[in-house]
């Protein structure tokens, strides 16, 4: 066989192999799904918190159970981190709750006009439409706590008394002593306001006699403090529909739950005003990292539970909610349906969320 014929015959084979072997072949690595991330960080309120503890809990699960290991970072509070993560998706993971995200995607400070007699208020953030939300936890309730030998009652019953009010320090209460005196249709034009620099101090005016009625969050110490020494209850939010609807637009994604007794400031079962937790992500997670992470919590949710009381409920049942303020993220999305919790409207309420409005307030 002379040389040309043999490197022709050669040339034919090396060929015809190749060709057999891209049969065969596994697919390119352009084309496999891209390798979930080693760790992840969490954004949270400083240590001590409320948040930080329900971030710590949800990290310490995500990690033991899961192929993803969610660090914990400490702030100061969302706005040193919502920039950064809608920016370039560091942290790629932040705890905050439903209607400050939503000014935090929106940029506005509330989605309808507040109320006649409000102060002026400035949005806290600019718009960040990369932002995302994994899922909803459980609530946070704030409502006007008064002493047990007060003679109010009911909302209606502040009325020319004395209400801790301005907040400085944390303007955002502001907002939650609105939501829940519209609940009942009382206006703040309606109170005489006594400056407090925030709501513990306002609690510590309630026991001193200072005031007729706090702006207090559940659950919180002061709470229980004041309890102990003269005793304290929660006044009864307005369970009224059209006062619902004033108090969601002034805080998004609330609403009125009953709270049973238990907590410090909760004799009978009473209607507080109640905001969830949300637990958000962007636009730069892929959508098989958020996956990862949310499987993880829905199959081992009970765990969290002995972690912090506002675990108690915390389970997949609250994960999908019709009153989320903000777009969910695309592998979140994957998730619940696959387990069945998204249904048409949430398709709708997804759609909606997405051109930045509110269904809630339709």
């Amino acid at each position: 066989m002379d040389i040309q014929k043999f490197v022709r015959l050669s040339a034919l084979a090396v060929s015809t192999s190749f060709a057999a072997a891209l049969l065969v072949a596994p697919p390119l690595a352009y084309s496999q799904k891209p390798a979930l991330p080693h760790s992840v960080n969490f954004g949270t309120h400083a240590v001590g918190s409320v948040f930080n503890s329900v971030g710590t809990g949800l990290a310490k699960v995500a990690s033991d159970h899961g192929p993803i290991r969610l660090v914990v970072q400490p702030f100061s509070g969302p706005p040193a981190w919502i920039p950064s993560t809608n920016r370039e998706g560091k942290p790629e993971i932040g705890i905050i709750n439903v209607t400050e995200i939503w000014q935090a995607f929106t940029g506005k400070i509330t989605p309808r006009p507040l109320p006649a007699g409000a102060p002026e208020m400035k949005p806290p953030y600019g718009p960040h439409p990369n932002l995302r939300l994994l899922t909803l936890g459980t609530d946070l309730s704030l409502g006007i706590l008064v002493r047990n030998d007060s003679p109010i009652k009911s909302m209606a019953d502040l009325k020319g008394k004395r209400l801790t009010w301005d907040f400085p320090a944390f303007p955002a209460n502001i907002l939650s002593g609105l939501a829940a005196l519209s609940t009942a249709g009382v206006s703040i034009r309606d109170i005489q306001t006594v400056p407090v620099p925030e709501v513990v101090s306002g609690v510590r005016a309630l026991m001193e006699g200072r005031v007729d009625g706090a702006v207090a969050a559940v659950g919180m110490g002061i709470v229980s403090e004041a309890d102990a020494r003269v005793g304290v209850r929660y006044l009864p939010a307005s369970q009224d529909p059209a006062g619902i609807s004033v108090a969601q637009g002034i805080m998004p994604g609330g609403n009125v739950t009953v709270l049973r007794p238990g907590p410090a400031g909760i004799k009978v079962d009473t209607p507080i005003w109640s905001y969830g937790i949300s637990i958000v992500a962007s636009t730069h997670m892929s959508e098989e990292a958020a996956y990862s992470i949310i499987k993880t919590w829905w199959e081992h949710w009970k765990e969290l539970g002995p972690m912090h009381p506002q675990f108690r409920a915390w389970n997949p049942d609250v994960f999908v909610q019709e009153r989320a303020t903000i777009p969910y993220h695309p592998g979140a999305i994957k998730l619940y349906k696959e387990k069945g919790k998204w249904s048409a409207n949430m398709d709708k309420n997804q759609a909606a969320l997405l051109r930045g409005e509110l269904p809630m307030l339709r």
